[in-house]
């Protein structure tokens, strides 16, 4: 039996978009854990979520956090 570690993946949006950031932690996860394999899928869960806001220059970044395995 192999046992298959879980990794986690963050992805940013300095636009305080919530979609951009997960979809730039999936796309990390999935570049990362992909392998040679043709037909690859990925299990995902959300972790955590962050972000600051405001300032002189108005900062809005989100980022998100999420553990990532292959399926």
């Amino acid at each position: 039996m192999t046992t298959t570690k879980i990794q986690q993946f963050q992805g940013t949006s300095k636009e305080g978009d919530f979609q951009s950031a997960l979809e730039e932690a999936i796309s990390v996860a999935f570049e990362a854990l992909q392998g040679n394999i043709s037909d690859f899928r990925i299990a995902w869960k959300l972790v955590e979520t962050s972000g600051s806001k405001g300032g002189l220059l108005g900062e809005q970044t989100i980022t998100v956090t999420i553990e990532a395995q292959p399926q």
